[in-house]
C-alpha cells in the first residue's frame, strides 16, 4: 500500500510573524533528509513556536520591561538567535536525561545521547548573542526615543 501525504501550507498561520518555524529549521539544518538518526524533524512545529514565545517574553524582560510579540520583534537574526538557544537548551536537557554508554567486549564505548555537553555550549553561544544585541537594540531605542537636546545657548534667543 502506498503512502500518501498531505502537503500543509504554514505561510498563513504564521503570516506576519518575524520568524517562522521553518526558518528556525532551516538555519539549525534541521531536515527530515539530513537526520539520519532522528528519522524526521528534531524540533516540531510546537517546540518552535513555544521557544519563540517564551524567547520574546524573556527578551520583553532584558534591560527594561518591552511588549514585543511575534510579529514585532525588532530584529529577526535576535529572535533566531534566542530561540536556538532555548531548542539546545531544551534538547541538552532530554540528552543529560538519557544519556548511557554501551560496551560490548572489545569495542571501543558507544554513547546513546552522549551530546548534551555540545548542545549546552551552542546554547551558551547563542543565548549571549541573543541578550548583548538585544540591550543594545533597547539602548538604542532609549537614546532615540527622548527626541532631540540642544545647547543651552540655543534658548537665549528666546529669553529676555
Amino acid at each position: 500500500m502506498a503512502v500518501q501525504g498531505n502537503p500543509t501550507n504554514n505561510a498563513a498561520k504564521y503570516s506576519g510573524w518575524v520568524v517562522t518555524p521553518d526558518q528556525v529549521r532551516e538555519f539549525m539544518r534541521d531536515f527530515p533528509d539530513k537526520n539520519i538518526l532522528v528519522d524526521g524533524v528534531e524540533f516540531e512545529d510546537k517546540e518552535v513556536e513555544k521557544a519563540l514565545r517564551m524567547t520574546i517574553s524573556m527578551g520583553n524582560a532584558i534591560a527594561r520591561p518591552t511588549s514585543y510579540s511575534v510579529t514585532n520583534f525588532p530584529n529577526d537574526y535576535v529572535l533566531l538567535m534566542g530561540v536556538c538557544s532555548y531548542l539546545l537548551k531544551s534538547e541538552g536537557i532530554r540528552q543529560l536525561r538519557n544519556e548511557a554508554m554501551y560496551q560490548d567486549g572489545n569495542i571501543q564505548p558507544v554513547g546513546l545521547d552522549n551530546k548534551q555537553q555540545a548542545y549546552a555550549a551552542l546554547a551558551a553561544q547563542y543565548l549571549q548573542e541573543f541578550t548583548q544585541m538585544l540591550t543594545a537594540i533597547k539602548i538604542q531605542q532609549n537614546m532615540t526615543s527622548f527626541g532631540q537636546m540642544s545647547s543651552p545657548i540655543a534658548q537665549s534667543t528666546y529669553i529676555r
